[in-house]
């Protein structure tokens, strides 16, 4: 992010991912309650994100990293996680999704950054992100049909969108994604 800029919790975010080739979704809820899953003791971090972990480009679990001192979080497969800001970008570039954009703007600006519909206020998406991190219902982890994005999309909206994964850019490609979704439903769900 640039400098200056502060984050606000309900805020979408998101971080680079191999160079940039892809990027991580995520929401930052401010304050959060984390456990140390070794002494069962409890601590409350400041900069903490709720976000969906999936597979890694070979199909496993993310790779095995040690256990963060600050929230303790430690990869243990797929799910969504609340993580320390540090755990979430890993040293890369930090973002901020941005919503209510000109059409003109979501054309050109890169998929995955930003779109132009409207979202929610910011205690709605806290709500919703804490509701599937307790509940861990949002599903199996999908590159394309159900991923990172979907889940930030789905807190900020009530619906899941994925603008990385379009086959193409701006508008032409949210047309051929969600064609392609709806003609491969009932084959992938």
């Amino acid at each position: 992010m640039a400098t200056g800029q502060l984050l606000n919790p309900g805020d979408h975010i998101y971080t680079e991912c191999l160079g940039g080739s892809y990027y991580h979704h995520g929401i930052y809820v401010g304050r959060g309650l984390v456990t140390n899953p070794n002494t069962g003791k409890t601590r409350t971090i400041t900069n903490a994100v709720i976000h969906f972990l999936g597979l890694d480009t070979e199909g496993k679990a993310k790779k095995t990293k040690p256990q963060c001192q600050t929230c303790f979080f430690k990869p243990k497969g797929q799910g969504v996680v609340l993580t320390c800001l540090d755990c979430f970008h890993e040293g890369n570039g930090l973002y901020r999704y941005e919503y209510g954009v000109s059409l003109l703007s979501f054309t050109f600006k890169t998929s995955g950054s930003c779109t132009p519909r409207s979202c929610s206020d910011p205690n709605t998406v806290i709500k919703r992100a804490y509701d599937y991190l307790r509940n861990q219902d949002f599903g199996d982890y999908n590159f394309v049909f159900n991923n990172c994005e979907h889940f930030a999309t789905k807190c900020k909206m009530g619906k899941a969108r994925c603008n990385q994964a379009l086959l193409g850019t701006g508008l032409p490609g949210a047309l051929v994604y969600n064609v392609t979704r709806r003609l491969t439903k009932d084959i992938l769900w």
